[in-house]
């Protein structure tokens, strides 16, 4: 016979996923940061061209794109697990409102290449990464 493992149905045991989903939430955040800033840096992006072309057109602009889509999942995720292990409820939605402005934004600034929606990028993931760190801090 197995033996039985005490911690197994711990609340710190229960609450593991959930710290696991904002840490993702927040390397991913880094990374789509990264991307973000090499795109503002090095990519002219063209005018009059449908979104989807846009984002196409360079292959750090179609990686940023699809960070940017695992990141809203994880984002997600966090906020429904959060809300199943009622805990860190209001950060992980801080989180994924946060990211939803993000993403608002650089649908702004592929059209524009607007300084404004560089800036509100960066502070909306700024805003992101804190909810995601606090949130991780918060279930410890």
């Amino acid at each position: 016979m197995a033996a039985r493992n005490p911690d197994a149905g711990s609340p710190a045991r229960a609450l593991a996923p959930l710290r696991g989903n904002c840490m993702g939430a927040a390397v991913l955040l880094i990374v789509e940061f990264g991307l973000g800033m090499g795109v503002s840096l090095y990519v002219t992006l063209p005018a009059h061209t449908s979104f989807f072309g846009t984002v196409v057109g360079s292959a750090v602009l179609a990686a940023h794109a699809v960070v940017a889509v695992v990141l809203l999942g994880a984002s997600a995720g966090a906020l429904v697990r959060a809300i199943r292990a009622r805990a860190a409820i209001v950060f992980t939605a801080v989180g994924l409102a946060a990211v939803l402005a993000a993403a608002a934004a650089g649908a702004a600034f592929a059209r524009s290449q607007g300084n404004g929606a560089s800036l509100a990028m960066a502070l909306a993931t700024a805003a992101a990464m804190f909810s995601y760190l606090a949130a991780i801090y918060a279930l410890r």
